[in-house]
């Protein structure tokens, strides 16, 4: 894409992009969906629970941290890994607002 085309967008939707390329792969969502359901995890934790190496989950864990999708905070040689859902919130809403919710848009006029 050229520097021009990337101009034209507003605020809006390259804030929801970047947003979305942070979760943007089968780990991660894996990983946030474990979260939400069993909050306060170790990596540890997470390798035990779901089909991933420990690096992998530690990278998964360091680009959801960086995006802030999650919160880690040290608890003795642990981090300890929890949702944050004010973000999860905000994407959600910034998702919503540009394709509707399922409840107000019956199709989506993508295709």
């Amino acid at each position: 894409m050229k520097a021009t085309q990337a101009a034209q967008f507003d605020d809006k939707l390259k804030s929801l992009a970047s947003a979305a390329k942070a979760i943007a792969h089968p780990a991660r969502i894996a990983i946030l969906q474990f979260l939400i359901e069993n909050n306060n995890q170790t990596c540890k934790d997470i390798v035990e629970k779901l089909p991933f190496s420990q690096s992998t989950v530690s990278q998964h864990l360091a680009e959801l941290k960086q995006a802030g999708y999650i919160e880690g905070k040290s608890f003795k040689t642990s981090t300890i890994y929890s949702i944050d859902q004010t973000a999860l919130t905000e994407f959600r809403l910034a998702f919503e607002e540009i394709f509707g919710s399922s409840r107000d848009k019956r199709q989506l006029s993508l295709f």
